[in-house]
């Protein structure tokens, strides 16, 4: 044992590998000096993580894009009910029939009015200085039925059936805004076009009562579906 002679009473310092004794004269246990561990992740944790950040993405990236589309169809089926409000008004304003015909190819609104009711009656043009016609939809929609309704909201069975139906020589019903505010009533059956699911909705016109009722319907189409407002009482949109 090697003591230093100038440490202070009571120091002693041991040479490397020695034990120091206790108080009762027993070598204490060697006690090597602590070693920093420096912490970090396994090859399988990052691995872990990453994967676990790609499927919330990918969830992420999903339910945006159905959320983008319903707020796309929603606009154009917005859009429809607004020419609808618009053809009412315009008239009344010019006192002259208005009528909502659908192209047989688009499936899309187009605006024509009767100019000159007094000497050629029925006889509708299109109405190309309508100063609305910006606000006709143009996409995302296509109506794949337009059928009349009776005084108790249901449709007729006279009435058109789908589109492109052999079986029926009419075409699509048609809806004319008269110059008193009234119109046909109507039941509109709308899908989306163009998105990556297929979204519905229906839109009932009460033409005597000046209602427009619109609904964004899920699933697919019943065969036997009728009247999708039959079982609901709140108006989600009225007039």
């Amino acid at each position: 044992m090697f003591r230093n002679k100038q440490s202070r009473p009571g120091l002693v310092i041991l040479s490397p590998g020695t034990r120091r004794r206790g108080d009762c004269g027993i070598p204490a246990p060697f006690v090597r000096p602590n070693r920093t561990v420096s912490g970090g992740f396994t090859l399988l944790e990052i691995i872990l993580v990453i994967a676990l950040i790609a499927v919330i993405m990918a969830v992420g990236i999903v339910s945006g894009t159905a959320s983008t589309e319903r707020r796309k169809f929603q606009y154009a089926v917005d859009r429809l009910e607004t020419t609808l409000r618009m053809a009412r008004a315009e008239a009344a304003n010019q006192a002259r029939r208005i009528r909502l015909a659908f192209d047989e190819e688009t499936r899309l609104p187009k605006v024509l009015w009767e100019p000159n009711p007094l000497t050629e009656p029925e006889q509708f043009e299109p109405y190309t200085s309508c100063s609305w016609l910006s606000r006709v939809p143009t996409d995302k929609i296509a109506i794949t039925r337009c059928r009349a309704t009776g005084p108790d909201g249901k449709p007729l069975d006279e009435a058109p059936t789908n589109l492109g139906d052999e079986e029926s020589d009419e075409e699509m019903q048609s809806i004319t805004f008269r110059q008193d505010g009234s119109s046909d009533s109507v039941l509109i059956e709308i899908e989306s076009v163009d998105l990556g699911d297929t979204l519905r909705a229906a839109i009932k016109l009460d033409g005597e009562n000046s209602i427009i009722k619109t609904k964004i319907l899920y699933g697919q189409a019943e065969d036997d579906e009728e009247d999708p407002f039959a079982d609901e009482e709140t108006d989600i949109t009225e007039q």
